[in-house]
């Protein structure tokens, strides 16, 4: 089979195409474009955006989709689309009578999750979680051997989770969210702050802690605290066997130890023993939307041959 894989983010559409049975090998023409900006621009944009890259793809038998926002998969229903407001109460069979080829869409950070429990570091698990660190931080729940999605598809929201009560009148936006706090953004804003600067990046941060500099790596110490004790609240619900940090974040392996080690500091200070959990890198990153997509794209059409 040869698709036509697309994942849409914020700023920029991944497109590829993939044949054979969804394994990282079998991605080709790899490409990215602008996204149309989801405050301005109209869905007519964002199609032609679709249609131009189509084009250039030759022959396709169907189109697998990564998006943001919470999705019916069953129905192809877009409820939200995240940053992108002409996405909102999208019925993607609309698409598919547009570009006459049978399409199947679904959430990324669920893509992300389908692609490491069939391809990559969850094959094999039976209870396992995905955790992706960026501007916020993706989630992802594998259950029983299947991705979970709950009763109204907000199984995963990693960002949303809270460790204080919120304020809407907060100055920091979404003031005590495990994203404001513990992303890779959210370390950035906190060590810029804290050295009194305007803003850095994550290699800038990690530079600094591997030269030393005590104040930004106690910040980390203090936000891999905070994913910490998220992780033992997932472990509380979930009790998974292994979690994958992804995100470019994750690619340093001074983030993985951190979060091992914050693990340990935090089980040491319980009045009872507690179970460990397997920590590892994603094994795919900037691709892993594109391999989750085909890879739920596959799974959806036996489902509905069946």
């Amino acid at each position: 089979m040869r698709l036509a894989v697309f994942d849409v983010g914020g700023t920029a559409i991944k497109h590829a195409v993939m044949e054979g049975a969804g394994a990282p090998e079998d991605l080709s023409q790899l490409g990215e474009v602008p996204t149309p900006n989801g405050l301005t621009e109209s869905q007519e944009a964002f199609l032609g955006v679709l249609e131009g890259i189509l084009a250039q793809m030759g022959p396709v038998e169907g189109i697998a989709f990564s998006l943001p926002g919470v999705i019916d998969v069953e129905r192809k229903y877009l409820h939200t689309g995240g940053a992108l407001m002409y996405n909102y109460d999208v019925d993607a069979t609309v698409w598919e009578q547009r570009f006459g080829l049978p399409i199947e869409v679904e959430n990324d950070a669920r893509c992300s999750t389908m692609a490491e429990l069939t391809v990559g570091n969850l094959q094999g698990v039976t209870n396992g979680v995905v955790l992706t660190f960026g501007t916020g931080i993706g989630g992802g729940a594998v259950v029983n051997g299947e991705v979970f999605k709950g009763s109204h598809l907000y199984a995963g929201e990693a960002s949303l989770m809270y460790s204080r009560m919120p304020h809407k009148d907060s100055p920091l936006r979404d003031d005590g969210a495990f994203s404001t706090d513990c992303s890779t953004h959210g370390l950035c804003r906190r060590v810029a702050d804290a050295k009194g600067i305007e803003s850095c990046n994550g290699r800038e941060v990690f530079a600094l802690i591997e030269q030393g500099d005590t104040v930004a790596t106690d910040v980390f110490r203090d936000v891999c605290d905070g994913i910490a004790m998220q992780i033992h609240n997932i472990q509380c619900w979930i009790d998974p066997e292994r979690i994958c940090l992804g995100g470019g974040v994750s690619k340093n392996p001074l983030f993985v130890e951190g979060v091992r080690a914050a693990i340990k500091r935090f089980n040491a200070e319980l009045n009872y023993p507690f179970p460990s959990v397997e920590i590892l890198p994603c094994r795919f990153f900037n691709e892993a939307n594109l391999i989750g997509a085909c890879q739920h794209y596959l799974h959806m059409q036996r489902r509905r041959a069946a």
